[in-house]
C-alpha cells in the first residue's frame, strides 16, 4: 500500500517502522518520483528542484547523505549534508539537488 503513496502521489507520508524495515527505500521512491517529474527529453533538469531529507540525528544524517549520494551518483545528482554546525555556501546549495 505504501508504493502508490510514495511513488505516484504528492501526499505527505508519515512512515513509522522499526529499524531495518525499509524506511529509506520508501524515501527513495519519493525521491525517484521527483526526479521523474524533472526529466525533460531524457535529461534531468538539475536546477529546477531541491529534495530535502530530514534526519533526527547528525550521525544518521551523515549515513543517509552517503547512502543517497551513492545511489543517485549515476544520475549526476549531488547530495550534501547540512547540520547545525555544518553549512553550505550559496554556490554549493545551488549545485546540490538533495540536502
Amino acid at each position: 500500500r505504501i508504493y502508490p503513496a510514495a511513488f505516484h502521489s504528492n501526499e505527505n507520508l508519515l512512515v513509522c517502522a522499526p529499524t531495518g524495515a525499509g524506511k529509506t527505500n520508501i524515501a527513495m521512491l519519493a525521491v525517484l518520483q521527483e526526479i521523474g517529474k524533472n526529466l525533460k527529453y531524457g535529461v534531468l533538469q538539475k536546477n529546477d528542484f531541491k529534495i530535502v531529507y530530514v534526519a533526527p540525528m547528525k550521525a544518521l544524517a551523515a549515513e543517509m547523505t552517503a547512502a543517497f549520494g551513492r545511489r543517485l551518483k549515476g544520475l549526476g545528482m549531488v547530495v550534501k549534508e547540512v547540520t547545525g554546525d555544518m553549512q553550505l555556501s550559496k554556490k554549493e546549495l545551488e549545485e546540490t539537488q538533495m540536502i
